[in-house]
């Protein structure tokens, strides 16, 4: 498409096998289709001052460059489909055996269960294309791709959205930057479409019930919906050292260490209520488990649906206290904490699908 504009962009990603370095052989992308984003290089840069006789300013030949880096965020409906990849990298899932996407029988449609592991040793490439306004689209390529942040939401009458928030080694983009572990910058992949729907507010249910984990699989006895939830987000946020930078690393860092505890954070908003069972939750910061499930369209032969449900089976509500604000109904923003209850999972992922990989 020669639009010279956003509308011609595109955005792939694929797994590394190392980190930072751009996968061989450069194909096998999934394409996602996505709002806005805002990934970009940045670069620390040293000003020597160099006092001398006559110098007014700053001079050139003193201005260096010591470390490169990249990051930003990728905001996109929560699409049905290409999911399972990325699922990998927001839970830390390798080598779970449920893991892997798995047929139910011969239908077509496809399962995996994600719960919280350990991410070292895995990182993703991502691709963008950026328009030009003469339609050329020009390549720029992220590596060592860590997700810090992942955040699904949805609310009254809107997509269900979910926003990615990554760390990079770098991006390989123009000229490139002679980055030591990527000797040319990659040619832009051809998008491929993958015909595919989004969650929306219809599709969506808050529930809570008794958690139980069998087979290091989490699910809810007694599910019951929440009652009059207008809104709901779950947010998972990892802590990286990402500064470990090294002489002889060419002003490139190495792959990111956690280095502190993961967060599990959210929002619902609910209508004030005459039994204040939220606000009796809160008081007493009494745990709740909590499923933000959206089951969109019939998939296979079978009796599957297009799922992702995320759950939490410990929380703590941190706030609030209703507040009449006027003749409007009364509502409450409920903000919570995920917390290991050191029985079930801390937090997981189904996911049903037509993708097989």
């Amino acid at each position: 498409m020669a639009a010279g504009s956003g509308i011609a962009s595109q955005i792939v990603w694929k797994p590394e096998t190392v980190y930072g370095v751009v996968p061989s052989p450069f194909t096998g992308f999934q394409s996602i289709e996505f709002m806005n984003e805002t990934l970009e290089l940045s670069k620390t840069t040293v000003q020597g001052s160099g006092l001398h006789a006559g110098g007014l300013y700053n001079r050139s030949k003193r201005r260096v460059v010591t470390n490169y880096d990249a990051g930003g965020a990728i905001t996109m409906d929560l699409q049905t489909r290409s999911l399972n990849t990325m699922l990998f990298q927001m839970f830390g899932s390798y080598g779970q055996a449920n893991a892997t996407l798995t047929q139910d029988g011969v239908t077509g449609a496809y399962k995996a269960i994600h719960y919280q592991g350990d991410y070292t040793g895995h990182s993703m490439c991502v691709q963008k294309g950026v328009p030009a306004i003469d339609g050329t689209v020009k390549p720029f390529t992220y590596v060592g791709g860590k997700i810090t942040d992942w955040e699904i939401s949805v609310a009254t009458g809107a997509l269900a959205q979910l926003v990615l928030t990554f760390d990079f080694r770098n991006e390989l983009g123009g000229a490139g930057n002679s980055d030591p572990l990527n000797g040319s910058v990659p040619a832009l992949v051809t998008w491929a479409n993958v015909s595919q729907g989004v969650f929306h507010f219809r599709q969506a249910n808050l529930l809570t019930g008794t958690p139980t984990t069998s087979a290091n699989v989490t699910s809810l006895t007694g599910a019951t919906t929440l009652a009059n939830i207008k809104s709901a987000s779950v947010k998972n946020s990892v802590s990286y050292d990402n500064s470990r930078y090294f002489l002889g690393g060419g002003g490139f860092k190495a792959e990111p260490l956690q280095n502190g505890l993961s967060q599990i954070s959210g929002t619902f908003v609910g209508e004030w209520l005459s039994n204040a069972s939220y606000y009796n939750t809160f008081a007493a910061d009494t745990a709740l488990a909590i499923e933000l499930k959206f089951v969109g369209n019939s998939i296979g032969s079978g009796s599957d649906f297009e799922t992702l449900d995320i759950l939490i089976p410990n929380v703590k509500l941190d706030g609030e206290s209703p507040k009449v604000g006027g003749p409007e109904v009364v509502t409450q923003s409920l903000n919570f904490t995920g917390l290991d209850d050191e029985a079930n999972n801390v937090i997981q992922a189904t996911y049903w699908t037509l993708d097989t990989v």
